[in-house]
């Protein structure tokens, strides 16, 4: 009994180190022939922080101390110096003037539109070119949606189809209207003002207080300052009916975390993207970014372009576009460097072989990095397997 105990007790012992061994040399195998691969995918990202503060602008306020106010000059519209912006008038009778004299004009401009149109069409050999003609004027003011150009060509097409007959549209008509405008024109200079632009600049009727703050305070803005010019608000004058910018540049200065900010350095263009405020990203350059304050910053952007079209912008929240990059994403550990070539590449498996690929690096995070796409047959392409980690890697050799 005991002698098969210790015979049954050696076997056990073989068959254990026997197991040990074959899971060594497996182990040790595996360790040695393992290929981790991943697959190399398209990618578009950007780097962006969030900014939030108020548009500064070189601003000159516009008041009148007269009741009524007639303004003709349109929201944005570039303005010369001595260009009318309103006039101001005393009494609720000029306004209702002023209001004929603008009904006048634009009768004027179309009846004088359509007797032209009704001219040439008795000039032309048939009367279906002029058609034609009118009918792609009104096609093309409908697409430019200028309400001006459609209200004419409207009325230059009903010319066309209604004919001569129709007195609304006769030289009598113009002559008639021309008249009274004149007649209004020479009685509202007794208790009216014509209000020009003293200097060059764009219009714009929002007037909210903020004017007052130039891009002279730029330089001094803190974080608590720039939050406390935000939350006190300020007081606009009551006799104001506009203002003028008179700078195309105008400046974005807002709060953002010193994390964020770590990537601005002064000189450097960015993008601004102000969402439902404007559709397309502003280019700007950073002008300044100040000392941190309980971990926050002021950066100042300047800004070159779309002053008309954000010029109601004033309290805003903008992402600020670092940088865009649209390429190839690889593990950061798949790439390799060739320092005798200096260049990077990375293996790939293409039908079960491995085959080396040169890639250049336009953006690496800690994990991935992006690589540029290449036009040339032999370039990483997204798809691509990329070995991420192995052993004995070399061109050509044969992947299991």
């Amino acid at each position: 009994m005991k002698r098969t105990d210790r015979l049954t007790n050696i076997i056990a012992l073989l068959l254990f180190v026997a197991f040990l061994a074959y899971a060594g040399v497996y182990l040790l195998r595996t360790l040695r022939g393992t290929t981790v691969t991943a697959e190399a995918v398209a990618a578009d990202i950007e780097l962006t922080g969030v900014a939030s503060g108020m548009v500064i602008r070189q601003e000159t306020v516009l008041t009148s101390r007269e009741p009524y106010l007639d303004i003709t000059a349109a929201e944005g519209q570039k303005l010369a110096a001595g260009s009318v912006i309103a006039t101001a008038m005393r009494s609720q009778q000029g306004l209702e003037r002023a209001n004929r004299m603008h009904e006048l004009e634009r009768e004027i401009a179309r009846v004088s539109a359509a007797l032209q149109e009704m001219r040439s069409a008795e000039e032309v050999t048939t009367r279906e070119v002029s058609l034609t003609n009118a009918s792609r004027s009104l096609a093309a003011a409908s697409a430019r949606h200028d309400t001006a150009a459609l209200d004419t060509a409207c009325l230059n097409l009903e010319a066309l189809l209604l004919g001569a007959a129709d007195a609304s549209v006769s030289p009598g008509t113009l002559e008639r209207l021309e008249a009274e405008l004149f007649s209004l024109r020479h009685s509202s200079s007794a208790d009216s003002q014509v209000l020009t632009a003293e200097v060059p600049g764009v219009f714009s009727s929002a007037v909210d207080g903020y004017e007052k703050y130039g891009p002279d305070i730029l330089s001094s803005l803190t974080p608590g300052t720039l939050q406390d010019m935000i939350e006190n608000g300020a007081e606009p004058d009551a006799n104001a009916y506009g203002k003028l910018v008179s700078d195309y540049r105008w400046y974005f200065a807002a709060v953002m975390s010193t994390v964020d900010a770590a990537n601005l350095t002064p000189g450097r263009t960015i993008s601004l993207s102000f969402g439902r405020w404007y559709s397309t990203d502003v280019p700007a350059k950073v002008v300044s970014v100040s000392p941190s304050e309980d971990g926050s910053v002021v950066a100042v952007f300047r800004c070159d372009t779309a002053l008309a079209e954000t010029i109601a912008m004033r309290q805003v929240t903008a992402n600020v576009i670092f940088g865009a990059y649209s390429g190839i994403r690889v593990p950061a550990e798949a790439v390799q460097a060739d320092d005798e070539e200096e260049s990077t590449f990375v293996w790939t498996i293409t039908a079960m072989q491995l085959e080396r690929k040169d890639v250049e690096i336009i953006y690496a995070a800690d994990d991935y990095v992006i690589v540029r796409r290449g036009s040339a047959p032999g370039a990483l392409r997204a798809g691509n397997t990329v070995v991420v980690s192995g052993k004995d890697l070399y061109e050509g050799k044969l992947m299991e």
